[in-house]
């Protein structure tokens, strides 16, 4: 699952808080992806059984450091890319502008404008990449 939101509270310590959070609780679930955040949204990809999926996003539609929640992709997989995460890290301003235009009609990234299959492809070429940071 991929999906994107308008970040509330979009400083350091937000994150910070968020990537425990949700490295804790993806450890005891299961789950594995990785949090993008940058030009005033976030981008979460996660992986595991699709009931802990589900009700991970059901929570993060109600959390109030999260606005106008958008699902992106949704599919069954056969093979985890990211299974060396419980919850990495990217800042999407600190990579580098063509590859995520690549990827994206236009930066800053706008809700809108995400297409989901090319969110993915980014973030698989970003864990090809070893762009996302364990902590």
């Amino acid at each position: 699952m991929i999906f994107a939101s308008v970040a509330v509270e979009p400083d350091d310590a937000a994150v910070a808080k968020i990537l425990t959070q949700g490295r804790s609780h993806n450890a005891r679930q299961g789950i594995t992806g990785v949090l993008c955040h940058g030009h005033g949204i976030y981008l979460q990809l996660m992986e595991g059984n699709r009931s802990a999926v589900n009700q991970i996003y059901a929570k993060v539609l109600q959390d109030p450091r999260h606005r106008d929640a958008e699902l992106l992709y949704f599919a069954e997989i056969q093979e985890r890319g990211f299974a060396n995460w419980t919850l990495g890290h990217v800042r999407l301003e600190k990579l580098n502008a063509s590859a995520v235009l690549k990827y994206a009609e236009r930066l800053p990234l706008q809700l809108d404008a995400l297409n989901g299959a090319a969110v993915r492809a980014m973030l698989l070429d970003l864990a090809a990449t070893a762009a996302i940071a364990h902590k």
